[in-house]
């Protein structure tokens, strides 16, 4: 089958972290969670399901992307910066993405391109999207590009275009790398928040907090259809197969099936679910539960 049975996939392990965690993202060993209510990155070792290390990073920090290469990128929307972090786990920049036209702290997101070595980051608040150069010894934000209220962030590896979701405006941008700029904006759901996209399969999935749809983009169309999910969503992420897992407001993660286009199972998870990412090389998806601050492990290979 193209998805584990319903009673393959369970909680394994509820690991305490910090107060309000809200990324989740995962590096070669080690998963990252942003802990936005104390300013602060746990490090969590998936051989003990336990958190190694704590990073003290800038006020509210929300997304966070890793690359290969470099190392950690921190999305601060508490004061518009970004924290760098090497593989060692320690701060080496902070990139600030404002200037003086920048309006107050807002939410902020971040996804990386792996092979342009660039990270991009979502400022809510600017209605703009900064690019960071990760290949540069001394780091700095390229000028920007206007989206209008910007918030969740992935790119495509094989076109290397970067989709963001507009939660006021009920839409997903498409952001071009040459020339940097907006090539088309796609209507889907109500509130979009979270988005991942399938390359292999030319598709994204939009968490749509507003209503109780996920919308599946066909990135080479811009066709969109609805996949009714029960209840509002927050975050979304994508397995190898193209199985999708996007976290709901009613603390579960449902599943669905990259064949049927349906809710294959519904995994109950903490409270408030929000990012969440997986580790393909142990099958295993990390939760964040902003409302109890933990983050919930999810078996997806059945062990």
């Amino acid at each position: 089958m193209n998805t584990p049975h319903a009673e393959q996939l369970r909680v394994v392990a509820n690991i305490p972290v910090g107060a309000k965690p809200i990324g989740v993202a995962v590096g070669l060993s080690d998963v990252y969670v942003t802990n936005s209510g104390e300013d602060t990155v746990s490090v969590i070792d998936p051989s003990t399901n336990g958190v190694s290390a704590t990073i003290n990073v800038g006020l509210r920090p929300e997304g966070v992307a890793t690359d290969p290469q470099f190392g950690i990128c921190v999305s601060n929307g508490g004061d518009n910066t970004v924290s760098m972090i090497d593989r060692s786990n320690a701060v080496i920049a902070t990139v600030s993405v404002q200037d003086l036209f920048t309006p107050p702290p807002g939410m902020m997101r971040v996804a990386v391109d792996h092979f342009l070595s660039r990270a991009y980051v979502t400022h809510r608040g600017s209605g703009r999207v900064s690019i960071i150069n990760l290949s540069d010894e001394v780091f700095f934000a390229f000028p920007f590009i206007d989206v209008l209220g910007p918030l969740g962030v992935a790119v495509d590896p094989a076109s290397h275009r970067v989709y963001v979701t507009q939660p006021e405006f009920n839409a997903v941008s498409v952001i071009d790398p040459e020339p940097n700029g907006v090539i088309a904006t796609i209507p889907v759901g109500q509130q979009p928040i979270g988005i991942a996209v399938d390359a292999l399969r030319r598709r994204a999935y939009v968490a749509n907090s507003g209503f109780n749809i996920v919308s599946l983009i066909d990135i080479d169309t811009h066709n969109v259809a609805d996949i009714d999910v029960a209840t509002g969503s927050t975050g979304a992420t994508v397995d190898s197969r193209g199985n999708a897992y996007v976290t709901q407001f009613d603390g579960t993660v449902k599943v669905i099936d990259a064949t049927s286009g349906s809710v294959s199972a519904t995994i109950p998870v903490g409270s408030q679910p929000a990012g969440l990412a997986l580790k393909p090389d142990i099958g295993r998806l990390y939760v964040a539960n902003s409302g109890d601050g933990t983050v919930s492990v999810i078996d997806l290979a059945g062990g």
